[in-house]
């Protein structure tokens, strides 16, 4: 039965901790805004959504201002003429978002309040109308003249107040937060319901509506009004919403998630009114976006965390890939859909599980290193530590058969030399000799499989490959011998007597693998080539000859360096031949 460690689940329990403390928090926010930002740019440019009748912009520009003589104040001819022609154009619904007049201006022009008040009947009368006003102080709208005011009525004044994200972009129009003390609608909201639309506090713009802004001058609208001609202001706006907004380019400008007006290509800040018309084409369209319910989000990040289970690996990495994928691809398709889900911490949190597992394993497996470290450290060679270490070993994994090539080495005359001298001489004699033996053949890339009394086993190929074996072998042969000359040297300096040694080369297949109990098991290799590696070896006594070989060893390096054909002595042993290396300097550095 599958059972989880208590470690683990520990593990587990804190990732989920961590989780919950980073999901909410100011930065994982500012993560969820900046992917709906490139969420909405990229519906925008690859799947947007058309309106059949997009919002209607008449703007007031320079050209405006250029064109019309009066000072702002005193636009109320111009107003009322404009109002009063989108009256005849049967427009759904009109807003206003420009600041009018604070007080009446008849005291400098006689019944200069009246020609407005007179458009603004004309138009309350074939349309609703909304007049947005900017913020002013006290947390008030801008006031409005009395007269003024009367005509429109207090419901329809809406407010055109602007509250950006703790990032500085615009992603709604309708935070409490910006509500006046009036709690006046924004403009765009109070729009829409003249539409049979309504919005929420919570929901966010839908970016992806509608194509660039583009707007109609209103020195065009005047133009068309005072020819008479109202077939095309009549194409323009009948049955649509209309804006009337104020466009300079000195006008309060915000940063939005996409680029939207028309008019300014490139630019990311735009000004506020712009901001309103795509709530009012949101409204219009699908509606705002609306956040999904907080408990699907926490599943999400439920099913993230479970990341941390399973040993980190490419499959694992690739489900990763996978998970984060469909978290990013399942909130951009409910987006465009009109739901808002904030998967950016979902994915930092899967991130967090996948990435503390990774590190829980990296720790374990260090662990584990220098475990076995501490356990084999002067009980295999290094090559096969190395091995073991990086995972070519598996001390579970069963034998393996593999083509290796064997040495063997032993002390002639070892049992009367102890028998004529002390256990501790003897046993540094041996250190002594093993010692130079181990050097000259982990120099030439072997490995000691073990050592046995007076003599050694070592391995060429196993567990790390060799391009030669068999010439690592006689080469390590050779620099044993060098070695022991010097060891002589010493011996003699100190009064004993000098070191013979035999060797014998053999390569074949074996079976390779760890043998032993469980409780203590050991790297090593079995075979009939292991047991005529250890004849040659002995049968170094009777030829005059250090080292013999066989004849796969020596056809493996074509017959060269010297070495002696010593026929077919016996028959169950293959071709025997002699080798008397030359004394010349060995590979490596004898240290």
């Amino acid at each position: 039965m599958f059972r989880l460690s208590r470690d683990i689940l520990i593990g587990f329990l804190l990732v989920c901790a961590a989780a919950w403390g980073l999901m909410g928090t100011r930065t994982l926010r500012f993560a969820d805004q900046a992917l709906y930002d490139v969420q909405a740019r990229w519906l925008r440019a690859n799947a947007p959504t058309p309106l059949a009748h997009d919002v209607v912009v008449i703007g007031i520009d320079e050209a405006a201002y250029e064109s019309i003589p009066e000072p702002t104040a005193l636009w109320h001819t111009h107003l009322g003429a404009l109002l009063a022609g989108l009256s005849s154009a049967q427009p759904a619904v009109v807003g206003l978002a420009l600041p009018l007049p604070v007080r009446s201006y008849d005291f400098l022009v006689k019944d200069i309040d009246s020609v407005l008040l007179a458009g603004i009947y004309r138009l309350r009368g074939a349309a609703p109308l909304v007049v947005g006003q900017p913020p002013g102080v006290d947390r008030k709208l801008r006031p409005i003249a009395p007269e003024l005011l009367a005509a429109i009525g207090k419901s329809a004044i809406a407010s055109l107040a602007i509250c950006e994200d703790a990032d500085g972009t615009v992603r709604r129009v309708n935070q409490r937060r910006c509500r006046s003390d009036e709690n006046q609608e924004p403009l765009a909201l109070a729009m829409a319901k003249h539409m049979g639309r309504q919005g929420s506090l919570t929901g966010m713009i839908d970016y992806s509506v509608g194509g660039a802004i583009e707007y109609t001058p209103v020195a065009t609208v005047l133009d068309w009004i005072r020819r008479g001609e109202d077939d095309k202001l009549l194409a323009l706006v009948q049955g649509r919403a209309v804006v009337v907004a104020n466009l300079l380019p000195t006008e309060a400008r915000h940063r939005l998630p996409v680029q939207l007006a028309a008019w300014e290509p490139g630019s990311r800040t735009e000004p506020g009114a712009v901001v309103h018309i795509q709530a009012l084409r949101s409204l219009l369209g699908r509606g705002l976006i609306e956040r999904m319910p907080k408990e699907f989000p926490l599943l999400l990040a439920g099913i993230g965390v479970l990341l941390w289970f399973g040993r980190s690996d490419w499959a694992k990495a690739l489900v990763l890939a996978g998970v984060i994928g469909g978290f990013v691809a399942g909130s951009t398709f409910a987006l465009w859909h009109g739901r808002y889900l904030p998967v950016a911490n979902i994915v930092i949190v899967t991130l967090l599980a996948f990435a503390a597992r990774h590190a829980w394993d990296f720790a374990l497996h260090f662990r584990e290193k220098q475990t076995l470290r501490t356990m084999f450290a002067g009980h295999v060679s290094p090559q096969v530590m190395r091995a073991l270490l990086g995972g070519e070993l598996q001390l579970e994994q069963n034998g393996q058969r593999r083509e290796v090539t064997l040495l063997f080495a032993g002390i002639r005359g070892f049992a009367a030399r102890s028998a004529q001298s002390t256990p501790e001489a003897m046993i540094s004699l041996l250190n002594r000799f093993h010692a130079a033996a181990a050097l000259a053949i982990q120099t030439s890339g072997g490995a000691v499989d073990k050592y046995v009394g007076d003599g050694l086993m070592a391995t060429f190929g196993l567990p790390q490959p060799l391009p030669a074996p068999q010439r690592n072998a006689l080469e390590a042969a050779q620099d044993l011998l060098l070695r022991v000359d010097r060891l002589n040297a010493e011996l003699a300096a100190e009064g004993i007597a000098p070191l013979q040694i035999g060797i014998g080369i053999h390569c074949g297949e074996v079976l390779a693998g760890y043998v032993g109990a469980s409780q203590r098991r050991e790297f090593s290799v079995i075979g009939d080539a292991v047991g005529i590696a250890g004849r040659l070896e002995a049968m170094t006594k009777q030829y005059p000859h250090p080292v013999i070989c066989s004849q796969q060893v020596a056809a493996a390096v074509d017959h060269a360096g010297g070495l002696v054909d010593l026929g077919h002595p016996e028959a169950d042993l293959p071709a025997l031949w002699g080798w008397t290396p030359p004394l010349t300097a060995p590979r490596g550095e004898v240290k």
